[in-house]
């Protein structure tokens, strides 16, 4: 992950305990996992097949991919990798069915894994914080089947300046301040809100996909208060 005054990893290890009710908080929060799960998983074609969660956290986007999955009549393997051993923590407490994992890495050395080459992938609130956006892509772009489905799910405001000013009104008064009711980590929050600001367009995201090896790159963005906020993007390898 990229390099911050503290370590980004620990910062989510310390939250983990809190995370997922911090995440309750937004009430788009469960919709957007699933409407990015549902993009991976609605062209697979393998009766069981290989699905990585990169960047899974706690489990909740692994949660929903394995939903999207069983609703098109999947078995799935689900493979969730994180850097933050804390989170993977949470994640493994949690009740999974045979075939879900998770394994503790990172997107650009996937290879290093030895893992089965991956049927579709699933990554969300992850590109933005990686130290090496094009390696992770390439790293991403190895690890699945020829004709696998990325999705990314993340957040971009460079290209709208009423979008950039409306997510700084929503993290000074809501997102920051509920972080510090709830006895969130301030500085892992105030972190993700620059990092936010700091991220690539969704235009410039879309060609380092295809500069990484995905074709068929297309970009949208979702409703409500983060229309032009948050973005799901998908290629195929």
């Amino acid at each position: 992950m990229r390099d911050t005054p503290f370590s980004l990893s620990t910062g989510f290890d310390q939250a983990s305990a809190r995370y997922d009710l911090m995440v309750a908080l937004n009430p788009g929060y469960r919709r957007h996992l699933r409407l990015a799960a549902e993009a991976v998983v609605n062209e697979v074609t393998d009766p069981m097949p290989t699905l990585f969660d990169l960047g899974c956290g706690s489990g909740l986007s692994t949660r929903e991919l394995l939903r999207a999955a069983r609703r098109r009549g999947l078995t799935p393997r689900i493979i969730g990798v994180d850097a933050s051993e804390g989170m993977l923590d949470r994640a493994r407490a949690k009740h999974w069915p045979e075939g879900v994992v998770f394994v503790q890495g990172r997107g650009e050395a996937l290879d290093e894994l030895g893992l089965p080459p991956g049927d579709g992938a699933l990554a969300c609130y992850l590109l933005r914080n990686v130290d090496d956006l094009d390696a992770t892509l390439a790293g991403i772009r190895r690890a699945l089947r020829p004709g696998a489905r990325l999705v990314a799910e993340d957040y971009s405001v460079r290209e709208s300046p009423a979008a950039a000013r409306r997510w700084g009104r929503v993290n000074r008064t809501v997102i920051e301040p509920l972080a510090a009711l709830v006895g969130g980590e301030r500085e892992l929050y105030r972190y993700l809100h620059r990092s936010v600001e700091d991220f690539c367009g969704v235009g410039e995201l879309a060609a380092r996909f295809s500069a990484a090896g995905f074709h068929d790159v297309a970009a949208r963005t979702v409703d409500g208060w983060q229309r032009d906020i948050l973005h799901l993007v998908r290629g195929r390898a």
